[in-house]
């Protein structure tokens, strides 16, 4: 009998171990300001062409970044130009990023309120193309996504709505409302009100909009004629304060970006949320903004910003971190 049970346990034991699975290796891709971590780089958002080459809209100068993860180096195709807005020069600060099914190049644009578009035929590093205003009326523009139909949904940050344009372009409507809500970080002084950042679509066509405020995700069913549902919370967790920019990877599986914390946290269809990398300040996570998939690979924008589990000892900069990067996760 004791035989018997110890070849049972043997081979339940030998069960646990084939079911355990490891968390993704994540490294660093490519340091884009490799001279300095004071900032003079600054790239909130990621994303991926069809052939799998990378693009990072830089905060500080405007220009469009273009990154190949087989021979990493960062070469600029294309520019955002600075603009006067009542009397005062505006950088564009852009935000997220997109591509069309034609592969033209989206930009959201917070200080213009606008989206902006480079077609894909001018983003060429020998003369980098102009963007030009392609959705008007985006208060707070920041994620940016396209449904199946060529429509492009946009977030408005700390205002709470959702915009949607149609294929042409033009003026948006709002289409989705989260309601306002304001969160006070650990440090009891630093206030955290964006309520919609990031936003993704499944396969099922639901759209996912990341509530940083509230470390949440809300899902919103839109319907045929492009208008939202109402927000359906699919989740809420410590592990998802600071939760950024949002990506499916082939599995259907979401993953986030929780840039206050330094992690990367998945949220299953029905809700459950695991975190699956974190780190110091040190990196190679360092406030982590926006996911891209290129297959089973996935890329991650380093926003690098000095707030929460960054911080470093006089909690007034992350200077001992590597700065504007791209993480790779394996």
């Amino acid at each position: 009998m004791k035989a018997i049970l110890f070849s049972l346990l043997a081979l339940a034991l030998c069960g646990c171990a084939t079911l355990r699975t490891e968390g993704p290796t994540v490294s660093i891709l490519i340091d884009l300001d490799p001279a300095s971590t004071e900032r003079t780089v600054i790239v909130e958002s990621i994303g991926a062409d069809r052939s799998g080459l990378l693009y990072l809209p830089d905060r500080v100068t405007g220009n469009i970044l273009r990154v190949d993860p087989q021979a990493p180096g960062a070469v600029v195709v294309g520019r955002i130009a600075a603009r006067e807005i009542q009397g005062r020069t505006a950088k564009a600060e852009p935000s997220g990023i997109a591509f069309d099914a034609q592969g033209d190049l989206f930009v959201a644009v917070g200080p213009f309120s606008e989206v902006v578009r480079i077609p894909k035929t001018e983003l060429d590093p020998a003369a980098p193309g102009w963007a030009q205003t392609f959705a008007t009326g985006t208060v707070g523009a920041n994620g940016i996504a396209f449904d199946r139909q060529g429509n492009l949904f946009v977030s408005g940050g700390a205002g709470g709505m959702v915009y949607r344009v149609g294929p042409n372009g033009g003026a948006a409507r709002t289409v989705v409302q989260i309601e306002k809500h304001v969160r006070t970080l650990p440090d009891g002084q630093t206030r955290q009100p964006i309520v919609a950042n990031g936003i993704a679509f499944d396969a099922d066509g639901v759209l996912h909009v990341a509530d940083t405020a509230r470390g949440a995700i809300w899902k919103v069913a839109i319907a045929a004629d492009g208008s939202g549902g109402r927000p359906v919370l699919l989740a809420q967790s410590p592990l998802l304060e600071g939760a950024d920019g949002l990506a499916f990877d082939p599995s259907g599986t979401l993953w986030v970006a929780a840039n206050e914390r330094n992690a990367l946290v998945t949220v299953t269809p029905d809700g459950k949320v695991r975190e699956v990398a974190r780190n110091g300040s040190r990196g190679p996570l360092e406030f982590p903004s926006a996911i891209v998939f290129v297959g089973e690979r996935g890329y991650v924008s380093n926003f690098d910003i000095p707030r929460r589990d960054n911080l470093d000892a006089d909690r007034a900069a992350a200077l001992d971190g590597i700065g504007a990067s791209i993480a790779r996760i394996q």
